[in-house]
């Protein structure tokens, strides 16, 4: 049988509904327990001085006293406020005299019955005032059930407050006890109010905690999927203590991938190195043999070959490690768009690329279009488009590079005509040391430029996008810049 689990949510709101419904039971059965409490000590009290003032020779004028209780009961049942949560319509007073013994009742019990067993009488007789005790009883009652009437007996709990009468010589000639039963004292229709009132308050409170909480775990979780799948997402605004969490788990996250990209850096540089390592060893070796000098010639043009595929490798691992380890801009400046693209043209290797494959280069760019960048920044972000386009687009193809303005927004688009995107490899383009074979030579790249543009992007708040040309072949490279770069 499939165990049924709770949330963590509703465990807190469970755990909080019962902790604070408990506490305010309590404190609501405190509070209105001192409440009855004092009133039936004020009421006591006043029968110990009406008492006190009605007695001869040292005995308690019981006959005076007796008509002023029932004169008193009788107005306290018809003056009774049904707004009051706490009544005194079943108040019973009793009287006994210096030995505890019962010599007056208005309950009805028998006179001459021992008292002294009674703590609250105990207390009087011994001078103490205004003291009190809670004592369960047996209380007979009635129901009604299936016409018949049935008699059972329920335990009450009554309240007693006592204090000691006195006579004209400030002796103790007797006590007078006041007995009333607590839940009456308490107001049972208040009791079961406030308990509603409790129950509603907890309910919402606890509902709104554990929603709060459930919610925040949840958007956590979200963000700690999606951190640690390799998206770049933002870390969701929570309370204080989920963002400490939130910020643990992007640490935590960044030492993982710095530790990821190590292995990586490492394990590219050993298999991109392999193979210019092992052409210069042999080629060194021939070197050592009798040769023409056109050979030597070419087997040492080889060697400078290699040695600069492995310089561009390792200047192109630093720079992205550089960038990466980056969080904000340094020297934001406003920089003219078709100045920094006729600055990445001009680079002499891209100028070699385009005349030997014959490019035709059409740049549509106004002279006045602008944008705010760090320049170092943009014209390697450019740099490494443009390069893509080089090396896709085939000889005597056209490569266009143009600018477009949105309210919000500058972006430099980068078109070429060559063989475009294969949908396959669409999704992993941006993936550290992913490359696609160049149609000219079959070389693949070192899988690091599109990253490096990427993070140059995420740094000015940007974006950069690949995908393939609607109406004709070709891919488009898109970098979106926003109009305010802090």
């Amino acid at each position: 049988m499939k165990r049924f689990k709770l949330n963590i949510g509703t465990k807190l709101f469970l755990l909080y509904f019962i902790v604070s419904s408990s506490l305010l039971w309590l404190f609501a059965q405190r509070t209105t327990f001192e409440s009855a409490k004092s009133i039936m000590v004020e009421v006591s009290s006043l029968m110990s001085r009406v008492a006190s003032q009605n007695n001869k020779d040292g005995e308690i004028d019981l006959e005076t006293f007796e008509t002023l209780i029932v004169n008193y009961l009788r107005s306290q049942r018809n003056t009774i406020n049904t707004n009051s949560p706490q009544k005194l319509e079943n108040l019973a007073i009793y009287v006994t005299d210096k030995d505890g013994l019962l010599v007056l009742d208005s309950r009805g019990l028998t006179l001459g019955t021992d008292m002294r067993d009674a703590n609250e009488v105990e207390s009087a007789l011994s001078g103490m005032i205004d003291s009190t005790s809670v004592v369960t009883e047996k209380v007979a009652g009635t129901q009604k059930a299936r016409g018949m009437v049935i008699e059972y007996f329920l335990k009450s709990r009554f309240l007693n407050a006592s204090n000691p009468i006195y006579g004209n010589n400030g002796e103790i000639i007797g006590t007078v006890v006041v007995v009333a039963p607590l839940i009456e004292l308490m107001g049972e229709s208040y009791l079961l109010r406030f308990i509603f009132y409790i129950f509603v308050i907890s309910l919402l409170f606890g509902f709104l905690g554990s929603y709060r909480i459930s919610r925040n775990i949840n958007r956590v979780q979200k963000y700690t999927a999606n951190l640690f799948s390799g998206e770049d997402v933002l870390m969701p605004d929570l309370n204080n203590q989920f963002n400490k969490l939130a910020t643990t788990i992007k640490d935590a996250r960044a030492d993982v991938e710095l530790k990821d990209d190590v292995e990586q850096y490492i394990d590219t540089l050993a298999h991109e190195l392999r193979t210019p390592i092992t052409g210069i060893q042999l080629t060194a070796e021939n070197l050592l043999s009798p040769m023409s000098d056109a050979q030597r010639k070419r087997f040492v043009k080889n060697i400078l070959e290699s040695n600069k595929h492995m310089d561009l490798l390792v200047n192109r691992l630093l720079d992205l490690s550089r960038i990466e380890r980056r969080e904000a801009l340094k020297n934001v400046e406003s920089l003219s768009i078709k100045e920094a693209v006729n600055t990445v043209l001009k680079e002499p290797s891209r100028v070699k690329k385009i005349l030997d494959k014959d490019l035709n280069i059409d740049i549509q760019i106004s002279s006045n279009a602008t944008l705010k960048a760090e320049k170092i920044l943009l014209v390697q972000a450019i740099g490494n488009i443009v390069n893509n386009a080089l090396d896709f687009t085939p000889a005597s193809g056209k490569i266009t590079i143009k600018a477009s303005q949105t309210n919000s927004a500058i972006s430099i688009i980068v078109l070429d005509d060559g063989p475009g995107i294969p949908p396959q490899v669409i999704n992993k383009l941006f993936t550290r040391f992913f490359s696609v074979t160049r149609p000219d030579t079959g070389v693949r790249g070192n899988g690091l430029g599109l990253r490096f543009v990427r993070k140059i992007m995420k740094l000015h708040g940007g974006e950069i996008s690949l995908q393939n040309r609607f109406i004709q072949q070709g891919a488009e490279a898109r970098l979106r810049f926003p109009l305010n770069v802090k």
